[in-house]
């Protein structure tokens, strides 16, 4: 019997192809409610301006952010980390100096090491995410959860190679993007604080997602779902692979785990 399931947000319960959540997936979403603990597990910080509204839609019983980075349920916050200032001081240099286009938001603003990539990598849609891009060395010193790396998958490789106390999960094998954060953390790291904090055993828990920085939690829960849109590597690592976000996957995932 699962009664905790961790689901990610991006091409898990939101399409970017088709800019909205499927109605399959709000229906997947309403006929769990009561069965089992939901939680939104994210790279995502989901308490700032942008992403308020996506959680108060999904309405979670707990909240992994940040790849584990903050940590809440029952409207407590259960753990919290910051990436160690040194370290982030030393990742945005190397950054800047190699032209790699790291960045994130703070307070509204998008951050980024390299703007003329950042608005290459946004297709000409930067008016979507910030009015006005600043610099990511403004970024030093300011705490924070985690970096985005909107740059290729050798440029992940290259931030791993570089800084070990870091680690930066791709989300796509040809388009790259990763989050920076410190090595031990990971979406695995919430589903157990958060499965410890309910006192419900793994063997009763499930995940699905779709990228690698889902990769952790999806071995590390009960039963491991990847979509059908997942990167390859993720899904060998799990124990059913769904369909498509597009053709009803998280309702699929659900009707496997017998939710629905």
């Amino acid at each position: 019997m699962i009664r905790m399931i961790c689901l990610d947000y991006d091409n898990t319960i939101f399409d970017h192809r088709q800019q909205k959540i499927p109605e399959s997936a709000r229906e997947a979403l309403a006929a769990v409610r009561g069965k089992c603990r939901v939680v939104l597990a994210s790279g995502r910080f989901f308490r700032d301006s942008w992403n308020v509204p996506l959680l108060r839609e999904i309405c979670p019983d707990g909240v992994i952010h940040a790849n584990g980075a903050l940590i809440e349920a029952d409207g407590m916050d259960l753990e919290e980390t910051l990436i160690d200032p040194e370290q982030q001081r030393q990742v945005i240099e190397f950054a800047c100096k190699n032209g790699l286009c790291l960045g994130g938001l703070y307070q509204d603003a998008w951050y980024t090491s390299n703007r003329r990539k950042q608005i290459e990598r946004w297709g000409g849609n930067e008016t979507l995410y910030a009015g006005a891009v600043r610099d990511t060395r403004e970024l030093i010193g300011v705490p924070m959860h985690s970096l985005y790396l909107d740059d290729s998958v050798e440029a992940a490789q290259l931030i791993a190679e570089n800084f070990p106390l870091l680690r930066a999960p791709i989300m796509d094998e040809v388009r790259g993007g990763a989050d920076v954060l410190p090595h031990f953390l990971s979406k695995a790291y919430g589903l157990k604080r958060l499965a410890e904090h309910w006192n419900i055993p793994i063997e009763e828990t499930a995940a699905v997602g779709d990228s690698m920085n889902d990769y952790e939690m999806v071995r590390e829960a009960g039963v491991g779902i990847a979509m059908g849109n997942a990167v390859s590597k993720l899904k060998e690592a799990a124990d059913y692979v769904t369909a498509d976000i597009g053709q009803d996957g998280l309702w699929k995932a659900f009707a496997y785990l017998g939710l629905v």
